[in-house]
């Protein structure tokens, strides 16, 4: 039974890997779309893109946690920029 369980959770977690990396190529597309529409500086714009494409990278490289924070880091900065 506790190997069943084991089983099935270790299972779980292999195949919503791949659902959540997929996530970081839309936060990218989101932030290239704001980034088109928004009036910032392009010292803003520099920033924000600094941030996406460092977390595109790390998307690429595997590392998904830190790549959402970083891509969350530039919506953020991207929202403050905006006044929303």
């Amino acid at each position: 039974m506790f190997r069943s369980i084991v089983l099935g959770s270790t299972l779980s977690l292999l195949l919503s890997a791949p659902a959540l990396a997929s996530h970081c190529p839309l936060d990218a597309k989101a932030i290239d779309g704001a980034l088109q529409r928004a009036d910032l500086s392009e010292m803003q714009k520099s920033e924000i893109m600094t941030l996406r494409d460092q977390g595109m990278s790390l998307h690429n490289s595997g590392d998904h946690r830190q790549a959402e924070q970083t891509l969350a880091k530039a919506m953020r900065m991207l929202l403050d920029a905006t006044g929303m």
